[in-house]
């Protein structure tokens, strides 16, 4: 790749390429992430329908919070019962709505905890307000 190709204007993330210079020899350049710069904007627009969704899902009734978070988290059954140290067959009873209500403090804990949230915030299905309002590149 020549030195003029490597380039991208993306000062958001930043990384080093070894391109080649004009003078014939490969040597590092700084300049942004491609995919940054072209898909951040794609990523963000997704994963906001995909809460709107969720939440949308979990107001009706349709899905539990827990579903709601493992959804977002990006999480198997199987990942979260080893995480909350959980029965796999019980976490699939809890994905379901009205199951959801009848939860411990304990387990409702252990949830949260996975889940890096509060357990308001998991009893109110309130995922991260603030970040489908951030525009992406804004921190």
């Amino acid at each position: 790749m020549k030195e003029k190709e490597g380039f991208v204007d993306c000062p958001e993330q930043q990384m080093i390429l070894y391109v080649e210079k004009e003078d014939g020899e490969f040597g590092p350049i700084q300049t942004g992430s491609f995919i940054t710069k072209n898909y951040i904007d794609d990523y963000f627009e997704k994963r906001k329908k995909l809460i709107l969704s969720l939440t949308d899902q979990c107001k009706n009734s349709e899905i539990s919070p827990v579903k709601m978070f493992m959804v977002l988290e990006d999480l198997t059954i199987d990942e979260l019962s080893a995480r909350t140290r959980i029965p796999a067959r019980k976490i699939k009873k809890h994905l379901i709505a009205k199951h959801f209500d009848n939860l411990s403090e304990e387990l409702l804990q252990r949830y949260s905890t996975v889940f890096n949230i509060s357990v308001e915030k998991l009893k109110q299905a309130d995922p991260e307000p603030e970040a489908m309002n951030e525009e992406p590149g804004k921190k």
